[in-house]
């Protein structure tokens, strides 16, 4: 299993955001899906690599199928899968970077790139709340079954926020315990280097950028679909 430097990985998103919205063809969201299909099988990310290509396959599957339909209701179901398969690919990355990553190495990374605090401490407590949300609502529905409460709005949304409440004092505490307002430079236990694949991961997508930029990959199908 390659590990790849946070630092890399975060311009890497970038790189997506810019090849996707950038290419004006289908081809280049092809090759880019399959360089980070190739990605993630060299970070270990089994799970994300093939629900990320069943989800993309189902969405260029279903556009074909409204193509060959043409009205205003299959244009609309069209136009609104195009939007959720543009930012697909960066989804699919983010999975494997969120899964490979701890918060901490992320903390570090942006660090090191100077981004200010002001946008680090939010940054970080978001990252750790949502898993501890996930965690308090399986709490609560397991709770519910326990006493045989079908599921309600009531029943489930109201102590779910009770207890978001909650979460986010403790996690605003545990930060700040931590020192995370402190002055001084933030250390880590892992030294953050660039390595020979962090160098190649970012020379890829800096040319996979470049070929978006001057016109994306020659088109060898035309499929019925943009």
């Amino acid at each position: 299993m390659v590990r790849f430097d946070p630092r890399v990985k975060l311009l890497v998103l970038v790189l997506i955001n810019v090849v996707i919205f950038v290419s004006p063809d289908l081809q280049t969201e092809w090759l880019c899906m399959g360089i980070i299909a190739v990605l993630l099988m060299l970070m270990g990310c089994w799970r994300q690599l093939w629900y990320g290509l069943l989800i993309y396959a189902g969405m260029m599957g279903a556009l074909y199928l409204c193509a060959l339909a043409d009205n205003f209701f299959t244009a609309f179901i069209s136009m609104t899968i195009i939007c959720f398969r543009k930012i697909m690919p960066t989804v699919f990355f983010a999975s494997g970077l969120m899964a490979t990553t701890t918060v901490g190495d992320l903390v570090s990374a942006m660090q090191k790139l100077h981004i200010p605090k002001v946008i680090i401490i939010p940054f970080t407590v978001t990252l750790r709340f949502f898993p501890t949300a996930k965690e308090e609502f399986a709490a609560i529905r397991d709770a519910a079954r326990l006493r045989g409460l079908r599921f309600s709005m009531e029943r489930t949304l109201v102590p779910m926020m009770l207890r978001c409440a909650n979460i986010a004092e403790e996690l605003s505490a545990a930060s700040v315990t931590r020192g995370i307002e402190s002055a001084n430079k933030r250390t880590s236990l892992r030294e953050l280097r660039l390595g020979l694949p962090d160098f190649g991961l970012a020379a890829v997508f800096f040319a996979l950028s470049v070929l978006a930029v001057m016109g994306g990959v020659p088109a060898l199908y035309a499929p019925p679909y943009g």
